[in-house]
This record gives structure tokens, C-alpha cells and sequence, in this order.
């Protein structure tokens, strides 16, 4: 596999926030082969392509075990986990040059098996849960059945835009699940849209102007009360989502612009239900 000139997206798990900030600053050197990497943010939508999981951390070997990586969507351990695990692993304290030769070993075999793959027309399962279903503290299981969330059938999807010109591209997308694609370019059209009919996922693009997206997704989430309404931001980059505010708001993740068609159909499906 040649060097990328594309970095390489990965998800932290079980990691402090002291943590995290070095991981960012590290990633930042453009270290390893080339390839380069950056942590997606907990809210952002995007699937990863790889994880990086404290092994020390039990919760987070939950959330791994939950996960299932694979060759597609492989997992690095950092520290000694108390159970044997087939997984990569590095050792505390990071040796970074260490790490990202690990890194590297992983994000090459899965080049390798996603060429295989490709060629046996193999479709990939998507990363789909928003959180993890089990909890280690749990004894009832009633309290089970409560994590799992059903996704809703049916249900338009609505795009919040200057132009219509995205919406048309969404609407190509969806053909193949028979899914409407509606589009509103302001905050009344949006609203009125989602008291007419049922929708289980509006996309709001923050850069339009005279909107308030945090107001919107409020109202939208409110205009059918007994509809479960998901709302997902799109954003020019990362550091355009205020994670306090969207939370406040119930907003349930973002994606970064412009939007791979193959990651705004796996986001879709964390919401909602799309046939094969």
C-alpha cells in the first residue's frame, strides 16, 4: 500500500481528556508512513476507520467487545487489559514512534482485506451505534431492553439548505430505499414540513444564513411530539460544533463538509431503518 494523502480517521476509547489533547497534538505531527491520522470528535457521525482503546479500562473494553472490530475496522489496545485479547496492542507508557508503526501495520492489512473484499462485492457493515448497549453496573434486565433503541420505520428525511442542489444528490442516494428527500431553506419551511409528515431525520446545514440551527433542531424535534425526530448537523469542519450547545439542544451528531455519499448513508442508518 502507497502513502495517503488522505489522513486516516480515528476513534478514541476510554481515554481522559489529558489524554485525548495529546493524542490530537501527536496526530498532528503527521507521523507513521505517511498516511497520517486525526481523532474524530465523540459527536461527529463519520465511521472510523480504526480504534484506539485503553486497555486498562474496562468500560472501554465493553465498548470494543460491543464494537466487533475487524480487519475493515481495526482496533489498537494501549496498556496491558486485564483479560487476553486478540487484538494489537502497545504498551503504557506510548512509545509514539511505537504506536504509529502499530498503526500503520493495521491501516495497510486493512487496505489489503477492503481489496479483497471489493473484489468479491463483500457489503461492509457500517459502525451503527451511538452508544454502547452494555453497562457493567447493570443487574436488572429490564434495564437491558431500556438501552436499546428501535429505529423507526418509515419517515421522510428533510435537508435544511440554501439550494436545493444537495437535497437532489440525498434524493439519488435514498432511491434505492425508497426513502423521500425533502428540502426547506429556511427555519418556517422546516418547521412546517415536519408538522405535515412524519420525518425521522433532518440535516441542518449551519452555514445558511438567518437560521439558528440549535432553535431549529429544538422546534423540529417538538413538531410531531410522538415521532422520534433525529437531527444531524453538517458543519465545515470540526471546530464548528459546539458540543455544549448541540447537546442542549438534542442534537445528535454532525458530519463535516462536503460529506462522502457512503458516510452520510451510514449516519443515516445509526437513525433510522433502511431496508437492504
Amino acid at each position: 500500500m502507497s502513502a495517503n494523502s488522505f489522513p486516516f480517521a480515528v476513534r478514541l476509547i476510554g481515554f481522559n481528556q489529558q489524554e485525548t489533547d495529546i493524542f490530537d497534538a501527536t496526530f498532528a505531527l503527521d507521523q507513521g508512513k505517511g498516511y497520517g491520522y486525526f481523532r474524530l470528535a465523540e459527536d461527529n457521525l463519520q465511521d472510523p476507520d480504526l480504534y484506539i482503546a485503553n486497555a486498562e479500562d474496562l468500560r472501554a473494553l465493553v465498548a470494543v467487545s460491543d464494537l466487533r472490530p475487524s480487519d475493515v475496522r481495526p482496533v489498537l489496545l494501549v496498556g496491558t487489559p486485564s483479560i487476553a485479547l486478540p487484538y494489537a496492542r502497545v504498551e503504557r507508557p506510548i512509545r509514539w514512534q511505537r504506536l504509529f508503526e502499530a498503526l500503520d501495520v493495521l491501516i495497510e492489512k486493512r487496505a489489503d482485506t477492503l481489496a479483497r473484499l471489493e473484489a468479491s462485492d463483500v457489503v461492509l457493515v457500517p459502525e451503527r451505534r451511538r452508544r454502547n448497549r452494555v453497562d457493567i453496573d447493570l443487574t436488572d434486565p429490564a434495564a437491558y431492553e431500556g438501552l436499546r433503541t428501535e429505529l423507526p420505520h418509515g419517515g421522510a428525511v428533510l435537508l435544511i439548505d440554501k439550494t436545493p442542489a444537495f437535497r437532489d444528490f440525498v434524493a439519488e442516494l435514498m432511491a434505492r430505499y425508497q426513502v423521500e428527500v425533502l428540502w426547506a431553506k429556511g427555519e418556517s419551511e422546516a418547521e412546517g414540513a415536519c408538522v405535515r409528515q412524519r420525518v425521522s431525520v433532518v440535516l441542518i446545514n449551519t452555514s445558511v444564513s438567518d437560521i439558528d440551527p440549535f432553535r431549529l433542531c429544538q422546534t423540529v424535534k417538538t413538531a410531531r411530539p410522538h415521532d422520534k425526530t433525529s437531527v444531524i448537523f453538517l458543519v465545515s469542519k470540526s471546530g464548528d460544533y459546539d458540543v455544549e450547545m448541540g447537546r442542549k439542544a438534542g442534537v445528535d451528531g454532525f458530519l463535516t463538509k462536503p460529506v462522502a455519499s457512503h458516510h452520510l448513508i451510514s449516519a443515516l442508518k445509526k437513525f433510522m431503518h433502511l431496508p437492504r
